[in-house]
């Protein structure tokens, strides 16, 4: 589902983003980052940059399950005694296994890294890794990690005047706005993390050599999975080799541990995974088919050009042309003000910032459906560029479609506009994903016969690394619960 907004036509520079520039000019004078950076100015940075992930990235819609990681993570928060650090934690709408936490304590798990826990052993290993990075200030040591931002490639005033409040919807490259851009550890740091991590897990009650299981459930799934388009994950910012392997090893078996009754035993937290959405596309999310983009909870979709790039966030959605000469986002507004008032406003902004007047404005109906459209051309670059909005009131949320592109491009987008519509019955039957389901193991089952009998989409291999089965495979142990995938319809929300 989108996450929709209240939209604003200008916006303030975010703390976070003058922080570091600030830092990042210290590292040029020569200063010691970690002794200019409190605990304090590090929340303020750390709020400001959950709320890029959020934006960008997404949140997992899941309360039962967000509720246990939460609790698994303050588990292991109670046994760090005094610390400076209020600590947040949070399922992000990841498709990729990864982990990662930001400054001032925002620690993030993706849902496909839960998706391959097991037990709540690994997932507190993965947990009190991310809070050491935290602790030990490594974030602040490279204060270069940000989340990625563009720039608009086209000319004129009216870019310029939009630019200021939407053109955050689409000012980062299409093809990289759901990832964090995460500067690798040094291997000290990866090292004292592993270090901190084991020994505050084995605090809590978790068995520290569960790192190492979690670690290489995680390799294995990527490897298997390296002929899909995986953007990101856990190693990218966590690298494993043989020496880490061996030192969290020979740290785990140094560490005493008194267990303590977990949070979910490994059958609880199989049922907390039962239904978790599986892969590249989040029907929560609405999906894209082809270049039509379809959303059930708000029961619209919109057609992109052929061969466009497009994407799909938490904010909106958006197309790219192939030579960056065209642009289009729809986002939400939750103001309520009517689509006349949201135009004045529109309008009033660029005639005050511009000096622009709507080549064309309009009342009209999309469907049934009451909008306003309002059309610019500017002159004020070396190439005329158009721009159209649409302020559209459906049944559900008001939405902003903005397009702006060259001058050749001027029917390619307002067709684009003007293809938003609602969903048809059989659109909206054909939304759907793949998601984690449960089923119990038969007498006689391998995982392939298991597979065909309850329709798995996971291939037998990934099934036993997805289940953190040994890589021999052959009979499985009768009435034991495997997590396997299912194709499903999305119900609307």
């Amino acid at each position: 589902m989108l996450a929709f907004f209240r939209t604003e036509f200008s916006g303030p520079v975010s703390r976070f983003r003058l922080y570091l520039i600030a830092l990042s000019a210290s590292l040029f004078i020569g200063g010691c980052v970690t002794s200019m950076i409190s605990p304090e100015m590090e929340g303020e940075m750390g709020a400001d940059m959950s709320r890029d992930v959020q934006d960008k990235m997404g949140l997992y819609r899941d309360e039962e399950l967000d509720a246990y990681v939460k609790s698994v993570g303050e588990r292991l928060v109670r046994e760090l005694g005094d610390t400076p650090y209020t600590f947040h934690f949070s399922i992000v709408d990841q498709y990729e296994p990864n982990a990662f936490a930001s400054l001032g304590g925002y620690v993030y798990v993706s849902r496909g890294l839960l998706a391959q826990m097991n037990n709540e052993n690994e997932l507190a290993g993965v947990l009190a890794h991310e809070i050491s990075h935290v602790t030990q200030r490594h974030h602040t040591r490279q204060v270069g990690r940000s989340i990625g931002a563009g720039v608009f490639t086209l000319p004129g005033r009216a870019v310029g005047v939009v630019s200021e409040g939407l053109g955050n919807l689409i000012n980062t490259p299409i093809e990289a706005v759901s990832q964090v851009y995460l500067s690798s550890y040094s291997r000290g740091q990866e090292s004292e993390a592993d270090e901190y991590g084991m020994s505050l897990a084995a605090r809590a009650g978790y068995d520290p050599a569960a790192l190492i299981t979690a670690l290489e459930g995680i390799e294995r799934s990527v490897a298997n999975l390296t002929g899909e388009k995986h953007k990101a994950s856990f190693f990218d910012s966590h690298p494993t080799t043989n020496t880490r392997v061996a030192d969290i090893t020979e740290r785990a078996g140094g560490l005493s541990v008194v267990p303590k009754t977990p949070i979910a035993t490994a059958y609880e937290l199989a049922r907390h995974l039962d239904g978790l959405w599986w892969g590249p596309q989040n029907p929560q999310q609405g999906i894209f088919q082809g270049q039509v983009y379809l959303n059930a909870d708000y029961d619209f979709q919109l057609t992109f050009p052929e061969e466009w790039k497009t994407l799909n966030s938490p904010r909106y959605i958006a197309g790219s042309a192939p030579d960056s000469g065209a642009y289009i986002a729809l986002s939400g507004d939750e103001s309520g003000k009517p689509v006349t008032e949201l135009a004045d406003a529109f309008a009033l902004m660029m005639r005050e910032k511009a000096a622009l007047e709507p080549t064309e404005r309009r009342s009209l109906k999309v469907g049934d459906w009451p909008a306003q459209l309002l059309r610019y051309d500017d002159t004020s670059g070396e190439e005329t560029v158009s721009l159209y909005y649409l302020f559209v009131a459906s049944d559900k949320v008001t939405f902003t479609v903005m397009s702006m592109g060259f001058e050749h491009y001027r029917d390619v987008l307002r067709q684009t506009v003007l293809s938003l519509r609602r969903l048809t019955p059989q659109e909206r039957d054909s939304i759907g994903g793949l998601r984690v389901r449960l089923s119990r193991v038969e007498a006689g089952d391998t995982l392939g016969s298991l597979g065909e009998r309850v329709g798995n989409e996971w291939p037998p291999e990934l099934t036993g690394i997805m289940n953190g089965l040994a890589k021999e495979g052959g009979a499985l142990e009768p009435g034991t619960l495997l997590k396997v995938l299912r194709r499903e319809r999305y119900i609307p929300q």
